[in-house]
């Protein structure tokens, strides 16, 4: 075949001067051969090698200014994320080296990283590409010839030739998706929204050239919500949107709000420059204005105080920075920032020459309405006569609370309106004439929306989720549906109480049916064990026998520690918190100290048995047929034994899935109750005289339970971990005479937070009963004391400190689905930062799912569980 591709064989002599017969029927072939071996060797270039295997960065003119200097060493980064948001779409996987990005390897059309199906691929062409890496270092280094095209390729992206070089290459394969289609899309956002941008810049005193900054944050979207927990066109984090004045409650979210997230990340940018300079000028007095920018645009990505620290210890030179600082948090994304901004800015410049025409978005033109009172969404869209879609796009702060119409949009919120010539002047004329809007009290129906979950439209009402799924005959795992209509209960129904042990006070709006299922028995046992029946009338105050309650076990008990609370202590202990509260006369807000000794209900003391039947009354085992209606835990809290044992000893998994008809062993049962149901057709006595608690049903569960994702005794092991609720309450004691009132920090709080949460009007109050200096930096977990005056502002710091942390779950919940979960094991160094930035999730979902890191850190060796997230734009 490579004759016939070189040339045509010599023609035999022939004395009349024409090619005969033979020749032409051989030159048509050889023709049509060497045709068709030509494309035999494309296709098959194809398919060893995509087309865009042997692709090279492009080179790029730069324009740059005195303003954002464009470092010569830094153009070739520049260079490949140029080619990034312009050459390559978001469907094409491009494999490149994660220390010099210009070093592309291969290019995947249609194989977008990180894509649901391409996982496998994109691992397998890494390893391809890291095999073909390590054959070359050798080759290189032996000084062997480089025949293959594809190495030939390699060696050109290694000038130095260097074998060490070639093989650390092979461990740094890195795939970053194009971004030439969102690029696109960005700038017809750019033109809806970078006038507004401007504005503010300018008004800011701030170079024009920060515009092009959200082409990096969030490609000009105000709706963009990272895996992380940052949100809006500028992708400001929670803790830090408060920091810098935005609101972030149960109504708004200002990071959504273009123009407000304008002026916060403004504010940003101009402290950060002044906190640089200093750190900056320490080291060398004669740094310039523009040598600075660097850091600065970086700074919004890996933070002031993150600068501040690589400044301090290489010195203002950004590229020595670059190549010389080492820290864990360091890493690609931090590196490339400054480069990924003057390559938007280029490509934002140059958009006709990348693009083509591209027709840019209107400009926002609206008026704006400061509302004097609360008004429902409802109302706002009756009175002016426009869509959900409508309010949203000139609205976007306002969270979902206010579009499902579960909470007002408060008074003092600057409404905006489509602009018109008579300014609505009639329209707000009517609603000012309209009476208040009250929420009306007792229970009310909602129906179910896209993205609700019964746990999320709890605490949108501030009811019990527990109640909410018990009175509307939900399943374990409190699947609704869309369109579905629930009853949800009252607000501020105070929690179960147990007045002693076995027993339950009954409080106002209690029934039968929801004690039941607060304590996990059938509620037709609970009447029965009172002389009720269905229709009988509860009477509060009256007390009620639970059945299957035993009392605590001689001898258990937990040292409190630093950074522990009740919560976190029978967490830890797989008990629900109310039970620990009950067995030491604590109530929810009661305080507790580093060396307290907490009794532990069910935990045994050395030498006891950890069955609940007494060690007089021998155990016994039965055979139970499911009937209609059962579920595992009521049918283990009928037979006194613990639900994870009989879980276990039934192999059910962790769905716990039961069916009517179905045999279950049941052992541990106390004689006296195994003879009462003796005489039940659904209950046969299997041969077995006495049962011991075993260890290995022990693992079983928590294997279960870790699976699940519940340790806590909540009584919803089987809903998501992002929708159990927490325990934000404020614990209080008494010491010297005086109350004292404290939390324990959660992720995304701040001193500011708390101050706004207390009304104090500034943080001083509490850095001084703290005493705490400016630079305290507040850590999850650590314990805070609060300045509180009363029980109202009480009540009122924990309704707005659960509202604050429902949003942040609400939110996370509309943009990321979780399919599953991994086992990790902590490595030392790792800390609940580390984690976040390595998992590329929020803190507190990292907590959420491991609910012990809330009050203690991260410690090396321990498993945890980490969530496994998918957008749900795709």
């Amino acid at each position: 075949m490579g004759l016939l591709l070189s040339g045509r064989p010599a023609r035999a002599w022939n004395p009349g001067g024409y090619p005969a017969l033979s020749e032409i029927m051989l030159d048509s072939l050889n023709s049509a051969i060497r045709w068709l071996a030509t494309c035999v060797l494309l296709v098959g270039l194809l398919q060893s090698s995509p087309a865009s295997a042997f692709v090279e960065v492009r080179q790029h003119k730069m324009q740059c200014s005195a303003a954002f200097p464009c470092p010569w060493e830094l153009q070739d980064r520049v260079n490949f994320w140029i080619d990034i948001y312009s050459r390559w779409d978001s469907q094409d996987a491009v494999l490149h080296d994660s220390v010099v990005p210009s070093r592309v390897y291969k290019v995947i059309e249609g194989r977008a990283c990180g894509r649901k199906g391409n996982t496998a691929f994109i691992k397998d062409q890494k390893k391809r590409i890291a095999a073909e890496l390590h054959t070359l270092a050798k080759k290189v280094d032996r000084k062997s010839p480089v025949n293959s095209a594809y190495q030939k390729h390699l060696l050109k992206l290694f000038p130095e030739r260097s074998g060490a070089d070639i093989r650390r290459a092979a461990g740094d394969i890195r795939c970053q998706s194009g971004n030439r289609d969102g690029f696109a899309s960005a700038l017809r956002r750019f033109g809806t929204y970078g006038p507004m941008v401007r504005r503010v810049l300018k008004n800011s005193g701030l170079h024009s050239d920060i515009q092009y900054l959200p082409f990096v944050e969030s490609s000009y979207s105000p709706k963009a919500y990272s895996r992380v927990g940052a949100a809006g066109l500028w992708q400001i984090m929670p803790a830090t949107g408060r920091t810098l004045g935005l609101e972030l409650d149960a109504t708004v979210d200002e990071r959504l709000d273009p123009e407000a997230a304008s002026w916060a990340a403004a504010r940003y940018l101009k402290d950060a420059r002044k906190t640089l300079t200093v750190a900056a000028q320490a080291k060398n007095n004669r740094v310039s204005h523009s040598e600075l920018s660097p850091f600065v645009i970086t700074s919004y990505n890996y933070g002031v105080n993150g600068m501040r620290r690589a400044i301090k210890k290489i010195g203002p030179d950004y590229m020595q920075v670059i190549n010389q600082y080492r820290s864990r948090k360091f890493q690609v994304a931090v590196k490339n920032f400054y480069a990924g901004f003057l390559a938007a800015r280029h490509v934002a410049r140059n958009q006709k020459r990348f693009f083509g025409d591209i027709k840019p978005g209107r400009p926002l033109q609206y008026q704006t309405l400061i509302l004097d009172r609360q008004v429902s969404i409802a109302r706002v869209q009756s009175i002016f006569g426009l869509s959900e879609a409508e309010l949203k796009v000139l609205n976007p702060a306002l969270t979902r609370f206010v579009w499902h119409g579960w909470r007002f949009i408060p008074d003092g919120y600057k409404l905006r309106l489509p602009r018109r010539q008579d300014s609505w002047s009639n329209h707000v004329a009517r609603l000012r004439m309209m009476p208040f809007e009250t929420r009306q009290g007792g229970s009310v129906e909602y129906t179910v929306r896209t993205g609700d979950t019964a746990c999320g439209i709890a605490a949108a009402f501030r009811a019990d989720c527990r109640e909410l799924i018990a009175i509307n005959g939900l399943n374990r795992k409190a699947v609704i549906r869309v369109g579905q209509k629930l009853q949800v209960p009252a607000k501020g129904r105070s929690r179960s109480r147990v007045a002693q042990r076995g027993r339950y006070e009954i409080q106002p709006g209690d029934s039968a049916c929801i004690v039941a299922d607060h304590f996990g028995v059938d509620c037709d046992d609970l009447l029965a064990a009172n002389g009720l029946h269905r229709g009988s009338v509860l009477q509060v105050g009256a007390s009620l026998v639970i059945p299957g309650t035993i009392p605590t076990a001689p001898g258990g008990s937990y040292t409190v520690g630093q950074g522990d609370s009740a919560c976190s202590i029978a967490s830890r202990h797989g008990i629900s918190c109310d039970a620990l509260l009950a067995a030491n006369g604590l109530a929810k807000s009661d305080l507790i100290f580093p060396g307290q000794t907490l009794t532990v209900p069910g935990v045994a003391a050395p030498g006891t048995s950890t069955d609940r039947a007494s060690a007089q009354e021998p155990a016994q085992t039965l055979a139970y047929t499911v009937v209609g209606g059962d579920s595992a835990c009521r049918i283990a809290a009928r037979f006194q034994v613990p639900c994870r044992r009989l879980i276990a000893d039934n192999a059910l998994g962790k769905e716990a899935l039961i069916r009517p008809g179905q045999s279950l062993t049941i052992m541990g049962v106390p004689a006296s109750l195994a003879r009462s149901y003796s005489s039940s057709a659904k209950v046969a006595k299997v041969a077995v005289a006495s049962v011991e608690a075993k260890s290995s049903a022990d693992a079983a569960w928590s294997k279960i339970a870790e699976s699940v994702g519940d340790s806590s005794g909540s009584g919803l092991s089987g809903v998501s971990p992002l929708d159990r609720p927490i325990d934000l309450s404020v614990q209080t004691s008494a010491v010297d005479g005086r109350t004292l009132y404290r939390i324990n920090v959660e992720p995304e709080e701040t001193l500011g937070h708390y101050s706004d949460w207390l009304h104090l009007g500034g943080v001083t109050k509490i850095r001084e009963l703290n005493g705490y200096d400016a630079t305290q930096v507040l850590a999850s977990g650590d314990a805070l004391l609060l300045p509180v005056a009363d029980r109202m502002q009480r009540d009122t710091f924990e309704r707005r400190r659960e509202e604050y942390h429902r949003v942040l779950v609400e939110e996370f919940k509309e943009n990321f689905e979780v399919t599953g979960a991994n086992e990790y094991k902590i490595q030392s160094g790792d800390s609940l930062w580390v984690l976040a930035r390595e998992f590329e999730l929020p803190i507190w979902v990292i907590t959420r799912y491991n609910p012990e890191l809330r009050s203690s850190p991260p410690r090396a060796g321990k498993s945890i569980t980490i969530p496994r997230i998918r957008s749900r734009q795709g």
